[in-house]
């Protein structure tokens, strides 16, 4: 596959990132606010829907290991943007969805049922 120069330089400085938080370095020496570099990361799951919040606007995910943001498998509350998106599934499917990680404000922006 084909990586774009510019996708390349983000998913290392996003391995840069995570190897200071990894190694209690912190966020010494990194930019902060909007232009964090792993802003834009997106990563895809597979998961079983175990609740769905409309007024809330939340979904919550029993996914399987996401082993590109290195997340074990687990049980995870997502906001869904957009809001629409918990219409397309229902508790106890099994999902494939695209997401935005970002700790515990990670937000679902595709979603589809799977056989």
């Amino acid at each position: 596959m084909k990586q774009n120069p510019s996708d390349m330089k983000m998913m290392m400085d996003c391995m840069h990132m995570r190897e200071g938080m990894q190694s209690g370095q912190g966020m010494q020496g990194m930019s902060t606010g909007r232009n964090m570099p792993c802003k834009d990361q997106t990563a895809q799951g597979v998961g079983v829907v175990k609740a769905i919040d409309t007024a809330k606007g939340t979904i919550t995910i029993h996914h399987e290991a996401i082993p590109s943001i290195h997340w074990p498998a687990m049980t995870m509350t997502f906001k869904a943007d957009p809001r629409s998106l918990l219409k397309s599934v229902k508790v106890g499917e099994k999902v494939g969805f695209t997401l935005h990680p970002n700790n515990k404000d990670s937000t679902v922006t595709a979603i589809v049922a799977q056989p």
